[in-house]
């Protein structure tokens, strides 16, 4: 809980050691439900940092922890496949995504404002996936549900802030003015998550099931619009203006 309690106001770094230390102390308790919960919290908070390498051995002790103790419809558990979709989507697996969604989405309804953190967290965690794979109607869909819990628990700390931010970032996507040129076709977006990865576009290719000139005439379209030059300046400019999670 005072792993929580940082989370919740903000001081993410003041977060980790607690959360360090309850999982591990819930390894010897065998208590199941919390090495989930911290090391789907741990894994998140690498991601943001950058440090993928961590949130894979993270995330592979929650999942593999939900497996040995079958909690995988637990609200518990939820946090771990919205974790490992944005995991898979950073390695350039949409479909190993898609799988990890949608094991969140089928029991994200048992995450209700008696617990508003994590079903507030949770949605909106979702939500920023789904955004960077451009199905915008899943992402009005949970920030309905969020307004759902939110209108019964409005005091949620940085959670509110975030969630506004997450809004402001949706609404400029919106906006034909959002790049400050053309928007992105959904073609286009579906194709952007890649450039994260190591992925050549040949086998970006291989995986959308195009032709190789196809994916890079459409990456030579991206760059424009963005207005970059390098794979590397359309991921930042991207993350910028919030077409990607980061």
């Amino acid at each position: 809980m005072l792993g929580e309690a940082y989370l919740l106001a903000g001081h993410l770094d003041k977060a980790r050691d607690p959360l360090i230390e309850a999982s591990a102390a819930s390894a010897t308790a065998g208590n199941a439900d919390t090495i989930v919960i911290c090391e789907s919290e741990l894994a998140w908070l690498a991601m943001e940092h950058g440090d993928w390498q961590e949130a894979a051995d993270r995330l592979a002790v929650a999942l593999a922890t939900i497996d040995e103790n079958r909690i995988h419809d637990y609200v518990t558990s939820l946090q771990a496949f919205s974790g490992a979709a944005r995991l898979s989507l950073h390695r350039g697996d949409p479909k190993e995504a898609h799988r990890q969604l949608t094991r969140a989405m089928r029991a994200r309804l048992s995450a209700t404002y008696a617990l508003p953190f994590v079903a507030v967290r949770l949605r909106l965690q979702l939500a920023r996936v789904y955004l960077a794979l451009a199905e915008q109607s899943t992402v009005r869909q949970l920030l309905r549900e969020i307004n759902d819990v939110m209108s019964r628990r409005p005091v949620l700390g940085t959670l509110v802030e975030e969630v506004n931010d997450f809004r402001d970032v949706l609404a400029s996507r919106a906006s034909p003015r959002a790049t400050g040129a053309v928007p992105l076709t959904p073609a286009e977006l579906r194709l952007l998550p890649y450039l994260q990865t190591h992925l050549t576009a040949d086998k970006i290719a291989e995986r959308l099931f195009l032709s190789s000139n196809t994916v890079k005439t459409e990456i030579k379209v991206i760059y424009r619009k963005l207005g970059v030059s390098s794979r590397n300046d359309a991921v930042q400019r991207a993350t910028a203006i919030g077409l990607l999670g980061g």
